[in-house]
């Protein structure tokens, strides 16, 4: 029998389960985006949760 490999077993988790969103943004986007989004506490996954959220409702709204 092999021998659990955690770190094997979460690497394919994440291929199953998660994608990368990935985006190029001028660098003062990039440091006006990060200050903003610390002065709110909110994480870039969290921010991008809230832009899906906003987006869904401005969809269900017409």
């Amino acid at each position: 029998m092999e021998e659990f490999d955690q770190q094997k077993y979460i690497q394919q988790y994440n291929k199953q389960h998660y994608k990368a969103f990935k985006v190029d943004l001028k660098k003062e986007e990039f440091d006006e985006l990060e200050e903003l989004l610390n002065k709110k506490g909110i994480t870039k996954a969290q921010f991008l949760r809230n832009a899906i959220a906003n987006l869904r409702k401005k969809e269900e709204q017409k």
